[in-house]
Formats: C-alpha cells, structure tokens, sequence
C-alpha cells in the first residue's frame, strides 16, 4: 500500500508531534507499506533550520533509509506572533499541497500539519485527486486563537469564517483523529462531522524515553540546587499558551521559604519576557535551564520533587499538553493549573496523579505548592506512581501507535 504522512513536525525535531509522526512512518514501513513523508526542514523548537540542512525548495533526507523523505520549502518563525506563524502555515501548506498534488498519487494519506489553512489546501488537494485523507487534531482552531485573544471571538467574521474552513475540511475528511473526548464532542456536536469518522487516540511516547533513575544526574547540582531542597520543574515550550507567568509570579509569596525552587526548562517565544519577570520578583530561587538540550531529558526530570503544568485562560478547554505524559511517566506527581471541565483537568483527577487549581491563579498556586512542600514524601511518591501506571495503560507508543495504524489502514 502506498501511504503519505505529511506533517509539520518530524524528526529530527524532539517535539511529541514530530515523534508521533516519525513512530506512525516507521510502523508502517516495518509492515511493509511504501512510505513518503512530506515535511519542511527541521527547526523547531527554535525556529532555525538545524544544522546539515540547506533550506532549499525541495530535498530528498537521506538521512532516513526505511522509507522516503522529501523536505519542502517553509518559512520558520522563531516567536509565537500571529503574521509569523501564519506566513510558516502558509507557506508549508502551499509547499505540501503542491507536493500531493504533483507526486504520485498514494492510497491514503495522513495529514499532521498547521490547522485551517495548511489543512484547507491539503483537504482540497485530497479531494481533486480523490486521495483518502486522515487528518489528526491537535488543538481546536480557531477557538485557540480567540483565547489567546489573537483574533476576536465568535461574532466576527474571521472566526466565523475560520470555523467554516475548518468545519468543511473536517467533513471531507475520511477520519478525524482527535486527541480528546472533549475535542470529539465538539467536532460532533458544533461541527457537525458524522461520529462514525472521529477516533480519539491522545497523543504518546515512547515510555524507553524517560530513565526514573539516570546514571549521571547533574542537573540540580549545576544550578546549585541543594539535594534535599524541593524543587518544583516547568519542563516544556516557553510559549503563550503555556500560561508560566503564573506559576513564576506565585514565587514572589515564597521569599521567606528557602527550600522551595523552580526551575524552568526549555525554549520559546516567551523566554526573555518570563526571565524579566523572574528577575523582577527578585526571587534567587527561580531558575531557567535554557537551551534544554534532549540528551538532558532525563536528568531533568528526575530532579523534579513536583512538575508545574500551567495553561493560559481557557485554554485547556481545546488543547492538550502533550507534556502532561512526559510529566507521568517520570512518576513524580503534578500540580496543573487549568480550567474546570477541561480534559487536562479531568484526566490529572481521574489518574490521581496531582492537583488542580485554576488557571491564572498565582495565590492558588503559592498555597499549593507550599502545603506539598510540606507534605509526607510518601504521599508525593503515591501520586507519582499513579501518574506513571495510567500512562503506561493509556498514552504509551506501545498502546497506541497500533490503533493509528489501524486507521490508516483501514481508510485506505
């Protein structure tokens, strides 16, 4: 069977959704699919093309031998501002789309790109040629967007049309995987797509990825961080939607409490802006571990005594952090920050991995965070485990990636 993955994200790129992909195209391959991904040239997190890649219209990656990479040309953007993003989406999605259009024609294909427009163009593309697609959701566009207030809200003509394009693409879809139930209420119910094409499979890992006990962990000692103290770690993009202002400003409670630290690891868009603010609060135990490099996962994430999840406003309510299962997996527990009813909400509740408390709130989370430092290390150890133990059922590679494969296999 002839299968196309286009995607935004592909290895090399560590971001879940670059993985996801790269587990889906090797899959299939291993069972004997002839495979051709469709993809830019690898630069996220940081918006630069990685080094060894010449951005150039088009470019077979030989640096992948069990099935076909061809990198198309994309603009990159290295902050999370509304033109920028949205000249990277279009400029893949032209790139992408004119690539089904003129290649070969494949049984299905599988479509992880940038929402609404990018998808609009492979939607269409799919259609002329009368090629099954499957087209994977991870965020609810253009609802993110109003959130963010990046766009107005639902009486305005853009979002209105947004959603229309987004309705439409969905309808014509053969399959829409959705990461949530909560996404696949809304595509069923305010989109009106058939329930029959909705599978919600959330996103995984590979549960190989995160050591619970790395060789060589070095990571508190570089930043000077006594090994009895208790360490709160942010580990993730530093981006608008992360909502981490919080979370950083609930620090300015916790002067007095000498053991208590927050280090933030990772990159993105709001980097400067969230270390001026740390630098304001005047609080010498808030710390940034910047550039987080993959080989350092691991060390990272051992060091935590508790993970922080923030999200921004009401934007839990149609995303998913995929860093919530890297968070299980390393089986210490989490304190999130999200809107009541939202799937993230629910699922730190129902695994009992952790707390919530609402998003934006920094007195909520001061509180928090103090009475956990306080709390019985075993009672810590006992969330953790929980995490851990739910997410090896349900958001694992080995759990899931089968499932997607059915998918596919199935729509073509």
């Amino acid at each position: 069977m002839k299968i196309d993955i286009l995607t935004c994200l592909f290895s090399p790129e560590a971001v879940t959704s670059a993985r996801t992909s790269t587990d889906l195209a090797e899959e299939l391959a291993r069972k004997g699919h002839q495979v051709r991904v469709i993809a830019p040239y690898p630069n996220r997190p940081g918006g630069k093309v990685f080094a060894g890649y010449k951005r150039m219209p088009w470019m077979h990656d030989k640096a992948f031998q069990k099935f076909q990479v061809l990198r198309v040309f994309s603009l990159t953007s290295s902050e999370s501002g509304l033109i920028s993003r949205f000249m990277e989406n279009i400029s893949f999605g032209i790139s992408g789309a004119l690539a089904v259009l003129f290649l070969p024609k494949a049984d299905v294909l599988y479509g992880n790109t940038w929402p609404i427009f990018a998808q609009g163009l492979l939607a269409l593309v799919c259609r002329l040629r009368g090629i099954p697609l499957v087209v994977t959701v991870q965020d609810i566009y253009p609802e993110s967007l109003s959130i963010q207030s990046r766009i107005q809200g639902k009486q305005s003509r853009l979002f209105r049309l947004l959603r229309w394009i987004d309705q439409k693409v969905k309808q014509s879809s053969a399959a829409v995987v959705v990461i949530s139930e909560r996404f696949r209420d809304i595509y069923i119910q305010d989109r009106r797509v058939p329930a029959e094409k909705i599978h919600v499979i959330p996103n995984w890992i590979d549960e190989g990825q995160v050591e619970l006990e790395p060789r060589s962990n070095h990571v508190r000692r570089s930043h000077d961080i006594p090994e009895g103290a208790f360490l709160v770690v942010y580990a993730g993009n530093i981006g608008a939607a992360s909502g981490l202002d919080a979370a950083i400003r609930a620090f300015q409670n916790l002067h007095a409490e000498q053991d208590i630290y927050l280090l933030v690891a990772g990159s993105g868009s709001k980097l400067h802006e969230w270390r001026n603010l740390a630098q304001a609060i005047r609080n010498p135990r808030v710390l940034f571990h910047t550039p987080w490099l993959e080989s350092e996962t691991s060390g990272v994430l051992a060091a935590a005594s508790l993970f922080i999840l923030p999200t921004y406003g009401n934007q839990a309510l149609v995303s998913v952090p995929s860093k919530l299962i890297t968070y299980m997996l390393a089986e210490r527990p989490v304190l999130c920050c999200a809107a009541e009813g939202s799937e993230l909400a629910e699922m730190v509740r129902d695994s009992s991995c952790g707390w919530v408390v609402p998003a934006g709130d920094a007195e909520a989370i001061t509180r928090h965070i103090r009475e956990l430092s306080r709390m019985h290390p075993g009672d810590l150890r006992t969330r953790g485990i929980n995490g851990r133990n739910f997410a090896l059922q349900h958001m694992t590679r080995s759990a899931l990636l089968p499932r997607m494969v059915a998918i596919i296999e199935n729509t073509a």
